[in-house]
């Protein structure tokens, strides 16, 4: 059985070495702990779901993401730089008995992967028993990292099924510039805390043009190895939100050349480097960890309203009064997948934008904040200023 599961493992994921990482979970995690991750995490989120999702697209002749990210909450106790959700209404909040519906909805389309973003859900401790009422789901809650006390830790080392990202910009320099001041000291804090109570645990990092250089580095993973990360999320800076910075926003080649270098340096490391947003030249096509996800997953607002991706702010429909199937069936959703995979892996929000506005109108999407217009308007002015240049 253990065996056969590496294998199945192995085969959807271009590192070769997603089988030392899966031994090294077993003997990371208590067994009862390795039981509960074992089932959500690998037999049902990358076996039993997939089968499942496939009997209900031919069934109602539409397509299904893996993943499903849903934001509890849009408070949060930072004030990071260029956040994507500063323009939200930060009072908006999800209530328990709505998140369990759209957790029980999301199962039975065989979607057993949920991540919880913000603002910051750490906020929201008052869900955390939710999370423990659904062992069969894997769980991925994205964390500031500042807010993990003993009520919290108490609660996520009693979870198998619970994996926690640190979200960071980098080393110390990097991530207290973008986040505050003695942000990076706690989120290392937190690192170690969990990797003493055999939480298990990985990182979030944003690339933009002034870290891009010092995270795509061995010299960066070999520190989130070394606090004991299993698992590292890369996705490039895509200005949206209230403060913009388009400055800051990295070239198509240079995302691609940041994930070249880390392909080629992943098979040094035992965790699984996932990358959203691009894809590197010697991996054309798709893997599941890397590539853009609009349209193959999605994010969830507090009010229940659906977005191709939290770097596409626009819906169509609403989760909590259409419920999810009505959602993936809606035509917006149907193109927004289809204009992902067509870009074969390239994040549309950001080096294609004009797509999204012409899917926008075309569909008459409403915005989710007030920044989603005139944001992605500025972002295809400067891309097409960018193709111009490039052509003369």
């Amino acid at each position: 059985m253990f065996f056969d599961l590496v294998g199945l493992v192995r085969r959807q994921f271009s590192n070769p070495r997603i089988g030392d990482l899966y031994r090294d979970i077993r003997a990371y995690l208590p067994p009862d702990r390795f039981r509960e991750f074992r089932r959500s995490w690998v037999t049902n989120n990358l076996i039993r779901g997939p089968r499942r999702r496939r009997r209900m697209e031919r069934r109602h002749g539409c397509a299904l993401p893996a993943i499903i990210n849903v934001s509890p909450t849009e408070a949060c106790n930072l004030r990071c730089r260029g956040c994507y959700a500063s323009a939200y209404t930060r009072g908006l909040e999800m209530s328990e008995a709505q998140l369990e519906g759209l957790v029980s909805d999301a199962r039975e389309l065989g979607i057993h992967f949920i991540g919880l973003l913000g603002g910051e859900p750490l906020l929201r401790k008052d869900l955390l028993p939710l999370l423990g009422r659904h062992k069969d789901v894997a769980f991925r809650i994205s964390t500031n990292g500042t807010l993990l006390d003993d009520e919290i830790v108490g609660w996520l080392k009693g979870l198998g099924n619970v994996v926690i990202f640190f979200s960071l910009e980098g080393f110390e320099a990097d991530t207290d510039w973008w986040r505050g001041e003695g942000v990076y000291r706690r989120i290392v804090e937190g690192m170690r805390w969990l990797r003493q109570e055999r939480v298990l645990f990985g990182f979030s990092a944003l690339l933009h043009a002034r870290n891009v250089t010092a995270v795509a580095s061995p010299e960066f993973l070999d520190a989130m190895a070394a606090e004991g990360n299993r698992f590292g999320l890369f996705f490039p800076y895509g200005p949206v939100g209230m403060n913009q910075h388009f400055d800051l926003a990295l070239a198509e080649s240079e995302v691609s050349d940041a994930f070249e270098r880390i392909d080629e340096m992943q098979t040094a490391y035992n965790m699984l480097l996932l990358k959203e947003g691009g894809c590197s030249p010697s991996r054309p096509g798709r893997t599941l960890e890397q590539g853009c996800r609009a349209g193959l997953t999605v994010h969830v607002t507090p009010d229940g309203n659906v977005e191709p991706c939290n770097g596409i702010q626009f819906h169509t429909e609403n989760a909590l009064e259409k419920g999810l199937l009505g959602v993936f069936c809606s035509p917006f959703y149907r193109a927004i997948h289809g204009c992902a995979r067509d870009n074969d892996g390239r994040c549309i929000a950001i080096f294609e934008p004009a797509q999204v506005i012409d899917l926008v109108a075309r569909h008459r999407a409403r915005a989710s904040n007030p920044a989603a217009i005139p944001c992605i308007e500025r972002a295809a002015d400067r891309r097409r200023g960018e193709i111009g240049r490039c052509h003369s």
